[in-house]
């Protein structure tokens, strides 16, 4: 899985250099943005590694036992937090194709099936209260149907074969390659910004912080 630092070598090139500049606010955002996206990429990564580890302690606690369960509860929860960073990570990189006027790009990626599928599933799970009480036919998943109200989370997430976590018509693998479309959208991201930002003010930059830019490593 990889990390995101690269906001600390950029963010100088694209912020403003003084209070007059046109696109003061423009530059700001850019860089304020960027900064959390990577935050909530690295978050993604620390659920990931999470549940790669918490799903192959599982089996060292007997089935139906009270550890199983505790630790199946913490399980879930890191999947459901997986759901919300990589979402979010997505809603930011939007942000970011709009004032980088790539609207094009991002109009695309967020009509992918791999967002529609993230999007799905983690609204799903904020609204699984209301499920718990109601029947709504879009999330059916039943493996073994015994009345609308039995059960509804049992029902949808007790299917999950191998890496994968189906939720009607929706499914997410908990693998390396699910992160794929991302990172290549954050590559592009970061390209353009480095297109537009980093290396026109390159020069200037560096004079002026000179002695004082370290390489975030």
């Amino acid at each position: 899985m990889r990390t995101f630092e690269n906001y600390h070598n950029v963010y100088l090139y694209v912020e403003p250099l003084t209070d007059d500049d046109p696109d003061l606010k423009k530059r700001y955002q850019i860089s304020n943005t960027l900064k959390y996206l990577e935050n909530y990429l690295n978050i993604t990564t620390n659920q990931y590694n999470r549940i790669v580890e918490n799903r192959t302690n599982l089996y060292l606690y007997p089935n139906s036992s009270k550890a199983l369960h505790q630790h199946l509860v913490i399980f879930f929860g890191d999947i459901h937090f997986l759901l919300i960073a990589v979402e979010k990570s997505y809603l930011l990189s939007f942000e970011l194709l709009d004032l980088l006027d790539c609207q094009e790009l991002h109009h695309s990626e967020e009509r992918s099936e791999t967002f529609q599928s993230i999007k799905h599933m983690r609204n799903n799970l904020e609204h699984m209260n209301e499920n718990l009480t109601c029947h709504d036919s879009r999330y059916n998943r039943c493996i073994e149907e015994r009345g609308w109200y039995t059960n509804w989370f049992d029902r949808q997430w007790s299917g999950m074969t191998g890496n994968t976590i189906g939720l009607g018509k929706h499914s997410f693998s908990i693998c390396e390659d699910s992160f794929t479309p991302l990172w290549d959208l954050y590559d592009n991201i970061l390209s353009v910004i480095e297109e537009k930002y980093v290396l026109p003010n390159k020069e200037t930059v560096d004079r002026i912080f000179s002695g004082h830019i370290k390489k975030w490593n």
